[in-house]
């Protein structure tokens, strides 16, 4: 019989970082680095922080689209790019330069509707969904969104 996992408690008494994200979200531990990334949705920026490191070593990239989900691509550095749920679909990233250019498009450019969540399936596919952009007013869901994949290659 093999031994329980030993679990570690913390008490947290103020935040690791406090960076005042608009819409914080899709956390990813980017393991060629032992670093945390994740987004600010609504400000459009992608947030960094070296896990050894710590607080002090957080980078933020300030983007021209929101960005919803990051994900590694399979033979690049994550230190360089990445791939990201964009406005319009799935992008790959330029860490340096902040430029990112689309690999796949929703079928339409619609104004109402962004990126959302997504993830890599074990095929190596990228799953992402759509859902109405609460940027765009006045904010009225009108049940619209979809979910497509693509591949980088």
């Amino acid at each position: 019989m093999s031994a329980k996992p030993a679990f570690q408690t913390w008490t947290v008494t103020e935040p690791y970082l406090n960076l005042h994200c608009e819409l914080g979200e899709g956390p990813f531990h980017e393991k060629a680095t032992n670093s945390l990334r994740f987004v600010d949705i609504i400000g459009k920026r992608l947030h960094a922080v070296d896990l050894e490191k710590g607080p002090e070593s957080v980078t933020t990239l300030q983007l021209d689209t929101p960005i919803s989900v990051t994900a590694d691509v399979a033979g690049l550095d994550p230190r360089r790019k990445i791939a990201i749920g964009a406005k319009y679909g799935l992008a790959l990233l330029d860490r340096a330069s902040g430029k990112y250019e689309y690999v796949a498009r929703f079928e339409a450019d619609n104004e109402r509707l962004r990126a959302n969540d997504g993830a890599a399936d074990p095929h190596g596919r990228f799953w992402l969904g759509t859902m109405t952009d609460f940027t765009h007013l006045p904010f009225q869901p009108e049940g619209e969104g979809s979910l497509s994949f693509s591949s980088i290659s």
